[in-house]
């Protein structure tokens, strides 16, 4: 998904669900830099302030790669030195979601989901009426009709 304060449009990456742990982190490293750039734009055209706190969520968002709660995100950033309160992680994913960084999904219960979509393919969700498991799938027809 391309975020309107993009500066050019960008191709596409391969999701590759094979990368080892290292390889994560050098993805990391390397996204997190253009959508740190995104973001701090982005709050800069709204006058809203630029805080350690927003940048400890964007990087910890980024490194997730599940379709995760708000909650989770708050629970792993609770404690230790780079510690963000809930009402933080809240607020700085909902400016992540309006920036085109970060996506909010609803599942059946209405629960919010949240993925990273910073530098990836759009892409839709089915969600398991059973198991509750996303699927992620690629449907140009179907994006074409839901824009």
């Amino acid at each position: 998904m391309k975020s309107k304060y993009q500066k050019k449009p960008r191709k596409p990456r391969k999701q590759d669900t094979t990368r080892e742990k290292t390889g994560k982190n050098n993805e990391i490293s390397r996204l997190f830099p253009e959508a740190w750039e995104v973001f701090l734009v982005f709050l800069k055209a709204r006058g809203d302030r630029i805080t350690q706190t927003r940048r400890i969520v964007l990087e910890h968002a980024l490194r997730r790669k599940d379709h995760f709660k708000a909650d989770d995100l708050a629970g792993d950033l609770a404690g230790g030195a780079n510690r963000v309160s809930r009402g933080t992680v809240y607020r700085t994913l909902a400016l992540l979601v309006q920036a085109g960084i970060v996506r909010e999904i609803r599942d059946t219960d209405t629960h919010a989901h949240f993925e990273p979509v910073f530098d990836r393919e759009h892409h839709e969700h089915m969600i398991c009426d059973e198991c509750g498991k996303f699927i992620e799938f690629v449907d140009r027809g179907l994006a074409e009709h839901i824009a």
